[in-house]
C-alpha cells in the first residue's frame, strides 16, 4: 500500500467490498477498499489490513467504543 497523500475532510467516503476465496484445502474472506475521493486503493485479507488503509487517511480507530466488526467470544 502506498502511503495516502490526501488529506482528510470533514467527509470521507469508502467503498469497501468483501468476497470469499476457496481452494482444495480452506475457504477464506478477501476484501478491496477504495477511497472514492482519492481513487486510492488496496486489497487486504484481515480487518487489520483495512484499518491500515483508513489509517493512511488520518482515520483512527474510536478506542472507546466496541467495534462493529469485532469477534464476539
Amino acid at each position: 500500500m502506498n502511503e495516502s497523500t490526501a488529506r482528510p475532510t470533514a467527509m470521507s467516503t469508502f467503498i469497501v467490498r468483501f468476497w470469499q476465496e476457496s481452494s482444495a484445502s480452506e475457504m477464506r474472506w478477501r476484501g478491496r477498499i477504495e477511497h472514492v475521493q482519492s481513487g486510492e486503493s488496496a486489497t487486504f485479507l484481515t480487518l487489520e489490513g483495512m484499518l491500515g488503509f483508513l489509517q493512511g487517511f488520518g482515520l483512527e480507530p474510536d478506542d472507546t467504543t466496541p467495534h462493529a466488526l469485532s469477534k464476539t467470544p
